[in-house]
């Protein structure tokens, strides 16, 4: 499970996500002269099925 948090330019939550090593995967794209894969945490992804919208419980623990 990948725990995505997009912040504002003061470090305020934005919009929080647990993502699915699923869709993680399937939206990653190859980089050959790193041998790595990246992932852009896009505006859509919430929209996956199976994507967890969590920004209000951590806006709200952060608030504790």
């Amino acid at each position: 499970m990948l725990a995505a948090v997009l912040f504002d330019h003061d470090y305020r939550v934005l919009r929080a996500a647990l993502i699915p090593p699923e869709i993680v995967t399937r939206r990653a794209t190859y980089v050959a002269h790193t041998n790595s894969h990246r992932f852009m945490l896009r505006d859509d992804v919430w929209n996956d099925a199976g994507v967890e919208d969590v920004t209000d419980r951590l806006i709200a623990a952060m608030a504790d």
